[in-house]
């Protein structure tokens, strides 16, 4: 063991003790590995950053129970603002001595508030100017971090003087303790899902970066077999210069790692900006990434250096490879597709699915691609000819090795699955987490809800005269109970008012429509009898007219409604909108927010989305801007591979272009090595993408759903990535093919 040691400490000697050529190739792996590292730890500070946001989010509960009178009164208020949603409390200390929320030195008395700074920053902006109406209170502080899920958040603490205490609005204390709800199994599963697909790549990099400089290394270790080395020390030796290059890129992946972490709260997307100090990797798995990376990296080199024959006068690798076997190549795409087969239907929104076969199949199935390919380039260059000159070169460079051009383009084929897959899957599994309220085409109503304490004839009067409001009418919404013990939604009004929430062709006084739900339990028939809520008569359905809208219920005239006690309903008001007027919501919104928390107004079909829906749109946004970031990293990563590709060959380019060959024979030669691969790369990974989206979609048990525009987006700016990156290194090949390209030892 210590000898092993001693031969590895030896290689990474020689790595950083070679010269300025040594230490550019240690450089370049440095680098190539570091990015990566970066990825990886930022990936590892995810259950960090989230974990703390939940825990702050569980301080800010409230406990409303406890031994004698509540000391403070508390009422939830949240109110839309184009794009933006606000949320806050508006509270009454009863006691001095009530409790505050995290985040405040105090509680604001009546006529003050605490404002998130974001909130501060946007009410002080120009963009803020028909928010300010609605927080006419006196600020007196911005929320510290632990009053805050995020940097981004827009939430405020308001006092309030009128409160008065109800049933559900007494505080004794915040703060919840117990297990953390999480994410439904769906979402859960989802993350998990893209968190493989983004993170594998990463891995197939740190593999290819490995590899840099061979035929620098190749020189060392001939003369270290010179010196009398045997052949199984020097492969030791050359795992060593691996290690070092892990090493290095260790120390360049921590430094990436903590000069971008300043920049987390910039992030605009809301769910996702985290504060710096919250994105730290948790200790298993910075350990993890620690070990990961080296032994993977010594790993490569040995896998690598399997065909190589180390001699005192130099290294030789076989001219003419063995042919590829293909068997055990397929082998991981078969087991990960049954592994993903036997999971088909068992992921819903209730049920806690088992995670391994479903990540196990993920992983064996992306794995296939970097398998794959250089037996698929193989198999097509071997049958190719070169009816130019640089498509002959390229070609027989391709024949003699077309691993490693397999390889350079293997992370972006990786990548460019893996986005496709994730296309596929959210889309599928979208409509699974659709309220049944969808989103309708028509924003030209907006609804209020108003509290009870609110009088509606008077709010009905403001509204009516409030700026780009059209009309204004009453609509009553209560819930039945059907005779199986299903629930159907009703709405109360007259025509327009009816006609302001769904479809009511040919509406008359007296008539009843009804929007029919997927859930055939939750619709009503003419004839059933139902118990209204908070009431004690029945009401029997009258003949029913079948409706088109976005909820499902039942929508009746007043006097079809006859006989219904509604005492206990509750009212909605419904302004339509003149939409000519620009922001004419947030004109109507000003004119009620002397209610502040006792109305709630929000566009129907657009504020009122499920929360299970509005957090799966913070998880693919999430998913899609990691997808992003890898993209970028298979970027980086494969020009740094492609400048080092044309550093190490410099001495036969310089003979060719010596030899009379122009270099711009010589650069679509280079062009053409990365192209052909490139295209069959691209075929490989969209398949493999289209056939894991299909997999893990039927897991889900989602509709299977084929988003041709994203997958040809996608596809484009990775073939135009390569490109970039191709032309990039075309500038290193004019200095490679110079006289001084011909100097040897």
């Amino acid at each position: 063991m210590n000898r092993v040691l001693s031969d590895l400490a030896l290689g990474v000697r020689l790595a950083v003790g070679g010269g300025r050529k040594s230490w550019v190739r240690l450089a370049l792996q440095g680098v190539g590995i570091g990015m990566c590292v970066a990825v990886l730890l930022l990936a590892a500070s995810i259950p960090t950053a989230f974990g703390n946001r939940e825990l702050r989010g569980n301080g800010r509960d409230v406990v409303s129970e406890g031994a004698g009178p509540a000391p403070l009164l508390l009422e939830h208020g949240s109110m839309p603002f184009r794009s933006h949603h606000i949320s806050g409390d508006y509270v009454r200390a009863l006691t001095p001595d009530a409790p505050k929320p995290p985040g405040v030195q105090r509680l604001p008395a009546d006529g003050e508030i605490f404002v998130s700074p974001r909130l501060a920053a946007l009410l002080a902006s120009p963009e803020g100017e028909l928010l300010r109406p609605r927080f006419p209170q006196k600020i007196i502080g911005t929320f510290a971090e632990e009053g805050l899920d995020g940097p981004q958040d827009l939430r405020f603490l308001a006092g309030d003087g009128k409160i008065e205490p109800s049933s559900g609005n007494r505080v004794h204390a915040f703060g919840r303790t117990g297990p953390a709800g999480g994410l439904p199994p769906i979402l859960s599963m989802l993350s998990i899902v893209g968190a493989v697909v983004l993170l594998f790549p990463v891995l197939v990099f740190v593999g290819v970066a490995t590899r840099l400089a061979a035929a620098q290394r190749d020189r060392r270790l001939a003369a270290l077999r010179l010196v009398g080395a045997g052949a199984v020390r020097v492969r030791l030796i050359a795992s060593g210069e691996a290690l070092a290059g892990a090493l290095v890129g260790l120390v360049i992946g921590f430094g990436l790692m903590f000069a971008l972490r300043p920049f987390a709260d910039d992030i605009p997307i809301p769910e996702l900006a985290v504060f710096p100090a919250d994105l730290t990797p948790t200790l298993p798995l910075t350990l993890t990434v620690g070990v990961a990376v080296p032994v993977l990296a010594v790993l490569t080199s040995v896998f690598a250096m399997r065909r190589t024959i180390i001699e005192p006068l130099g290294v030789v690798r076989e001219q003419k490879p063995v042919r590829r076997r293909l068997w055990w190549r397929v082998f991981p795409a078969l087991a990960g597709a049954a592994l993903l087969a036997s999971q088909f239907g068992k992921v819903d929104e209730t049920s806690e699915p088992a995670q391994w076969p479903i990540v196990a199949g993920v992983v064996l199935l992306m794995f296939a691609i970097p398998v794959l390919l250089p037996w698929l380039v193989e198999r097509v260059v071997h049958r190719m000819r070169g009816a130019t000159p640089a498509l002959q070169l390229a070609v027989r460079r391709l024949q003699l090795d077309a691993g490693t051009a397999a390889r350079v383009v293997g992370g972006v084929a990786v990548v460019l699955a893996g986005t496709v897959t994730l296309q596929m899957t959210l889309a599928g599994v979208e409509h699974e987490v659709r309220a049944d309220e969808a989103a309708e085409a028509n924003y030209r109503y907006l609804a209020v809800l108003a509290h009870e304490a609110v009088d509606v004839p008077e709010l009905t009067g403001v509204l009516a005269k409030a700026p780009g409001v059209v009309s204004v009418q009453e609509l009553t919404r209560a819930y039945g109970t059907l005779p199986d013990n299903g629930y159907v939604a009703i709405a109360v009004g007259s025509c327009a008012a009816l006609e302001s929430v769904a479809e009511v062709p040919d509406c008359s006084d007296g008539k009843a429509f009804i929007v029919p739900s997927e859930e055939s339990r939750d619709n009503a028939e003419a004839g059933d009898v139902l118990g209204i809520e908070k009431s004690d008569s029945p009401w029997t359905v009258p003949r029913l007219e079948p409706s088109a809208g976005s909820r499902p219920g039942l929508y009746l005239t007043p006097a079809a409604a006859r006989g219904m006690s509604l005492a206990e309903a509750t009212t909605e008001v419904q302004a339509e909108l003149d939409t000519a007027l620009p922001d004419a919501a947030e004109h109507a919104r000003n004119a009620i927010a002397f209610h502040s928390w006792r109305v709630y107004s929000y566009y129907v079909g657009q504020d009122d989305s499920a929360e299970i829906e509005q957090v799966f749109f913070a998880v693919r946004r999430a998913l899609y801007a990691a997808a992003l970031l890898t993209l970028l990293l298979a970027g980086a990563s494969l020009l740094v591979v492609g400048l080092e590709q044309v550093r190490e060959r410099r001495r036969p380019l310089a003979v060719m272009a010596a030899s009379g060959v122009p270099r711009g024979t010589l650069a679509r030669s280079l062009v053409w090595q990365n192209a052909i691969p490139l295209v069959i790369s691209t075929v490989v990974s969209v398949g493999t993408g289209i056939l894991l989206g299909v997999l893990v979609t039927r897991v889900f048990d989602g509709e299977v759903a084929y988003d041709w525009t994203g997958i040809g987006i996608v596809t484009g700016i990775s073939v135009g990535m390569v490109v970039l990156v191709t032309a990039l290194t075309l500038p290193s090949l004019r200095r490679a093919t110079g006289a001084l390209g011909l100097r040897t030892e």
